[in-house]
């Protein structure tokens, strides 16, 4: 009689906020972790957030939405709160939460600029800062911190968001030696295009500007693909949970690219 075989759950048990978690790569990740064993929290300023924890509930999992503008600090401080009293713990953060400005640096008025690095890297620095001491009383955790290609390479009329993702990939190498004698680990990720809400309107932004069908960009974007493709969200999220259990028990301060060959050009 041949044994039987059990799949060990990546992140069972397992307590795991996910910021920006209403869309795109966030709702993707949010529901991968629950498919994993994790108890998952959800933050996001959209209130769709709260349909992706409906749907994870329905499929008998532990998930909640919580309201939450991460670049407000008294947001930040009363939803980790809230998470503490409730869960007692928290053992992965996924700092997703982001948004993208497509414009000539020479046009973005100083408002603009305060509120891309304000949601990209200020809402990664107040979560960092309200998560991490738990995670140094508990002697363990993993951060993963949303970076992008942009951090790598130049993007036209992405001046500003490139330069937030290149600080987060920064950020993630000192933060990584800093808690590593907690037993916290810190990574972050790059992806490339990715087929989310984010990536259409950027599309819909440069057919705009282009005066051609949407159609037309996507055909020409994907046709400089490796693949020939854009990635799904629920690609990425396998790395993100990668990244999140212990099977990455030795990735430490480093930059997973997810980009399908972008950056090797």
């Amino acid at each position: 009689m041949s044994a039987a075989v059990y799949e060990k759950l990546l992140l069972e048990g397992k307590v795991a906020i996910v910021s920006g978690g209403s869309s795109g790569i966030g709702a993707a990740t949010a529901e991968r972790f629950a498919n994993e064993g994790a108890r998952v929290e959800i933050l996001d300023v959209d209130m769709a957030g709260e349909k992706v924890a409906q749907k994870i509930r329905k499929r008998g999992f532990d998930c909640k939405f919580h309201r939450c503008d991460v670049s407000d600090e008294e947001q930040v401080e009363h939803t980790v709160g809230q998470i503490l009293e409730k869960r007692g713990r928290i053992d992965v953060l996924f700092n997703n939460a982001g948004i993208v400005l497509i414009k000539p640096l020479a046009e973005t008025t100083k408002a603009e600029f305060d509120r891309v690095v304000g949601v990209n890297l200020g809402g990664t620095f107040l979560l960092l800062r309200k998560v991490i001491p738990t995670m140094q009383r508990q002697k363990q955790g993993v951060i993963v911190n949303m970076a992008s290609v942009a951090g790598h390479v130049g993007q036209v009329y992405h001046t500003v968001y490139g330069s937030t993702k290149g600080a987060i990939i920064s950020l993630t190498r000192a933060l990584a030696w800093e808690l590593a004698p907690y037993g916290i680990r810190v990574n972050s990720i790059s992806p490339g295009s990715v087929d989310t809400p984010m990536l259409r309107g950027d599309v819909k932004v440069e057919s705009s500007r282009r005066g051609v069908n949407p159609g037309v960009v996507v055909k020409e974007r994907t046709a400089h693909e490796a693949f020939k493709r854009w990635a799904s969200p629920s690609e990425v999220a396998s790395v993100v949970a990668f990244l999140a259990s212990d099977e990455a028990s030795f990735v430490n301060g480093t930059d997973m690219l997810v980009d399908g060959g972008w950056t090797a050009q």
